[in-house]
C-alpha cells in the first residue's frame, strides 16, 4: 500500500491549498506538517467512519486487502475493489462489540492507518502519536455520528470506541467524558491528549477536542 507516493503528495497539496483558501492566505502561508496531518485526520474519517458503523450495524468489516484508493476530480477517494478481494470480514465469534473492535483494529487500524501513517511522515515531519491523535479524534467523531443516528448501536459504539482507546496504537491519545447517549451524541465531550496542528492555520482557532484549549481551560 502507498506505492505511490504522488498520490498522497497529491492529496496533502490540495488539502493545503484548501486550508490557505479558507484563511485567505497564499499556499506558502500554511506549513506542510499541518496540511499532512489535517489530510491524515480526514483520510482517517472516511476509513473508520463506515468501518465502525459496518461493524456494529452489519457484524462485517471490508478486509484491507479490498481497500482501494481513487482519485475523483484529483482527490484521494477509498473504494472497494471489485472481484473476491472485496469480499466482507465477518467479525469473530464473541461478545459482538469486542469482535467489532478487533476486526476494525486489525483491518483499519493496523491495515490500513498505519501504513498510512509511515507514508504521511515521508511527506512532513510528524511525530507518530500526533497521527494517530487524529486517528482516535475520527473514531470519536465516528461513534459520536453513529449514536446520534443510529441509537440502538449508542452504547455498542461506545463500548467500541472504549475498547480500542484502551488498545494500541490509540491508546493514551483520548477519551469521553462521559458515554455518548443518543440525546447527546452529538456534544458528547472528548478530549485528545495531542494536537493536530490546525491552530497554526493563520486565523484559525483550536479544535472542539483539542488538548491545549483543554488546558487552557482548567488553568
Amino acid at each position: 500500500m502507498w506505492r505511490r507516493g504522488d498520490l498522497l503528495a497529491g492529496e496533502v497539496a490540495a488539502v493545503r491549498a484548501r486550508l490557505a483558501a479558507v484563511a485567505g492566505r497564499p499556499v506558502a502561508d500554511v506549513e506542510q506538517r499541518v496540511a499532512a496531518s489535517v489530510c491524515y485526520q480526514g483520510l482517517a474519517s472516511r476509513l473508520l467512519s463506515p468501518a465502525v458503523a459496518a461493524a456494529l450495524c452489519h457484524g462485517v468489516v471490508a478486509p484491507v486487502r479490498a481497500l482501494r484508493w481513487r482519485v475523483v476530480q484529483g482527490r484521494l477517494r477509498p473504494a472497494l475493489g471489485a472481484g473476491a478481494g472485496a469480499g466482507a470480514a465477518v467479525a469473530a465469534e464473541g461478545p459482538r462489540t469486542e469482535a467489532a473492535a478487533d476486526a476494525v483494529a486489525e483491518h483499519v487500524l493496523d491495515g490500513a492507518l498505519a501504513p498510512l501513517a509511515r507514508a504521511m511522515r515521508r511527506q512532513a515531519r510528524l511525530a507518530p502519536r500526533l497521527l494517530y491523535g487524529n486517528a482516535a479524534s475520527s473514531l470519536a467523531g465516528a461513534v459520536q455520528a453513529l449514536a446520534a443516528a443510529r441509537p440502538a448501536h449508542a452504547a455498542d459504539a461506545w463500548s467500541l470506541a472504549q475498547l480500542l482507546l484502551e488498545r494500541a496504537p490509540l491508546r493514551g491519545l483520548g477519551a469521553f467524558a462521559a458515554a455518548p447517549t443518543p440525546e447527546t451524541a452529538a456534544a458528547a465531550a472528548f478530549t485528545r491528549t495531542t494536537c493536530c496542528l490546525y491552530y497554526r492555520v493563520p486565523g484559525q482557532a483550536m479544535c472542539g477536542d483539542c488538548v491545549i484549549a483543554a488546558r487552557t481551560q482548567r488553568a
